[in-house]
């Protein structure tokens, strides 16, 4: 009786040194409240007022419209790629922020691996399909072409030629099972026969990679060669292959990789795009992706984002680091149009194309990585995309019609243009890849053009009247809700628009002014100088660029955004004109 007395007396002292702990516990470690904090805070996930936040309805209806996967496939899509792997969402990109705000910081995508697999060879060109999983919608993909760098180790002395498809040809419906690949090739390096062993033909990937659809049948005879070259040993020198398309999706790009093995083991490479009929689905999704294939990593990382949950984005900052400032501009300096860059004092001169016909109207993109530029095309102006530096040029209009003067949105997603039908300019919108044209205007009376893509909103700034009556517009980016910005009487010609979207640039066709996105406040900046037009002012806001005619010559001008401090960047005798500024922040 003694002994559970003395073991009832000790539970009993372990329970009341065990309360008392917890107690302590919990005064000790205890969130301080102040004098405000008399009830539990509401959770912060509803902001009715922000884009991309739930606005009500369960968490399970707001899972199901955000993106749950990303998936990334080589050289081919789900069906025909290579599965590289799911990617890790949800992390952290500031390009993201830097473009949309902090509620979409959060939606960076990585993969990256060991590459112990895939020998890249350098030059050759990649396709990445970048799919992503909104429950709600279904599955995205978006294709990104991908150059390994380096040159390819091509044989110049195979002559290989496409005569079908054409370049971007739409195959139509009723000939997708039978889609014709025709040419021809020899060896120049071999006289005395046509000298190829043998042709080969890939989808959407290089050999090794993208989707083998056959070897032609070779030795096709081909007098026309033969006679071209004053050459009968190339008679036999044709190739045809006919293939199954029906597998690939309404509105697709695919690329065509034809190769031509000589007999001495030698190759050459062509490359066909071609598009198959029909309307693509519009992407849910906006994504950007940057890639890193070699022979040692594969990374691929950028962000994905519901595109209903984006409204506008994030008026860019003035106060940015920046460690490329150039200035890129039209010049017929070597007796031909073409585009060239240059630093912000006129140093460090660069060619940028050298097309055989007339280069001209470049527009950087926001983030100064791309520029797109008008070409004459066979004698008709095409919008056309390449890398800052020059590389990877891409036609992405080919229109009957003349198609030019193009700048971007705010986010690099779509390509703001000007072209000429119905006998009149209008404005159309394209994405960035090239897909989904559509017309914005229908103004018979009067030529509506020089688009200028909002610094942070869908919308475009554009020029809009007759000969001299010329004034600025302001619309959606669906050409809705046109509306007038000012009712100055005077000309207003060629518009731009500072990042912040506080002041537009614009000339009268003589002098250049500037004046508030209200159309208020109007101030000539170009002092003396005449003939000043195709004005930009700098990602930092601290100058303005544009053209001039100066003892004749037309040059290019740098001034502070008030007009002061005007200097004189090009000196040559022949025109440099179509000035823009193209910024490259440090990346963090």
């Amino acid at each position: 009786m003694r002994t559970a007395t003395i073991i009832t007396i000790i539970l009993f002292l372990v329970a009341v040194i065990f309360l008392g702990y917890t107690f302590l516990k919990a005064a000790i470690f205890k969130s301080p409240v102040t004098n405000e904090e008399t009830e539990l805070e509401e959770p912060e996930a509803i902001i009715d007022e922000e884009p991309g936040q739930v606005k009500d309805g369960s968490e399970d209806e707001y899972s199901e419209n955000k993106i749950s996967k990303v998936e990334i496939y080589l050289d081919g899509d789900r069906n025909n790629g290579i599965f590289l792997g799911e990617a890790v969402y949800g992390v952290t990109s500031q390009d993201a922020y830097n473009i949309y705000g902090e509620n979409f910081s959060e939606t960076g995508f990585l993969l990256a691996k060991k590459n112990n697999k895939y020998s890249f060879e350098p030059g050759s060109v990649h396709y990445l399909y970048v799919y992503t999983l909104i429950p709600a919608s279904g599955w995205d993909y978006h294709r990104k072409e991908i150059i390994i760098p380096g040159e390819p180790e091509l044989d110049e002395n195979i002559k290989l030629s496409v005569d079908n498809p054409d370049q971007d040809e739409v195959i139509k419906e009723s000939e997708k099972s039978k889609i014709k690949i025709s040419g021809w090739s020899a060896d120049f390096g071999n006289p005395s026969a046509p000298g190829i062993e043998s042709i080969e033909i890939y989808l959407n990937g290089p050999k090794g990679f993208g989707k083998l659809i056959g070897k032609a049948e070779y030795g096709i005879e081909r007098q026309d060669v033969a006679r071209a070259f004053g050459n009968a040993n190339y008679t036999n020198c044709g190739y045809c292959l006919y293939f199954d398309g029906s597998d690939l999706a309404e509105g697709s790009e695919n690329t065509l990789y034809i190769y031509s093995f000589s007999s001495s083991g030698n190759y050459n490479l062509g490359l066909m795009d071609i598009i198959i009929e029909g309307e693509k689905k519009e992407p849910d999704t906006i994504i950007s992706v940057e890639a890193n294939l070699n022979n040692q990593l594969i990374e691929i990382s950028g962000w994905a984002i519901n595109k209903n949950d984006i409204t506008e984005g994030k008026p860019r900052e003035t106060n940015v680091e920046y460690n490329i400032k150039k200035i890129i501009f039209t010049s017929d300096r070597t007796g031909n149009e073409d585009i060239f860059s240059m630093n912000i004092d006129g140093s460090e001169l660069t060619q940028l194309t050298d097309y055989s016909g007339r280069d001209n109207y470049p527009a950087a993109s926001p983030d100064g990585k791309k520029i797109t530029y008008t070409s004459d095309i066979n004698g008709t102006w095409q919008v056309m995309v390449m890398d800052w530096d020059g590389k990877n040029k891409k036609q992405i209009t080919n229109n009957p019609y003349r198609s030019g003067f193009s700048s971007w949105s705010f986010d690099g997603r779509f390509i703001y243009f000007e072209a000429y039908v119905d006998d009149n300019w209008e404005i159309y919108r394209i994405d960035s890849d090239g897909s989904n044209m559509k017309r914005l205007t229908f103004n018979t009376d009067e030529p509506d053009w020089h688009p200028c893509g909002h610094p942070y909103k869908y919308k475009v700034i554009y020029e809009s009247g007759t000969t001299g009556n010329e004034d600025i517009y302001i619309m959606d980016h669906d050409g809705k809700n046109v509306d007038k910005i000012s009712d100055e009487n005077m000309r207003k010609r060629v518009p731009s628009i500072s990042v912040d979207g506080k002041i537009i640039v614009f000339s009268d066709n003589n002098s250049l002014y500037t004046m508030d996105n209200n159309g208020k406040n109007i101030k000539k900046i170009s002092g003396d100088l005449s003939r000043c037009r195709h004005s930009g002012i700098s990602p930092d806001m601290k100058y303005v660029v544009f053209e001039s005619v100066i003892d004749g010559n037309v040059e290019i001008i740098l001034t502070n955004l008030d007009g002061s401090n005007t200097i004189r960047l090009t000196t040559s005798p022949t025109k440099d004109y179509d000035p823009v500024f193209l910024y490259q922040a440090v990346e963090n």
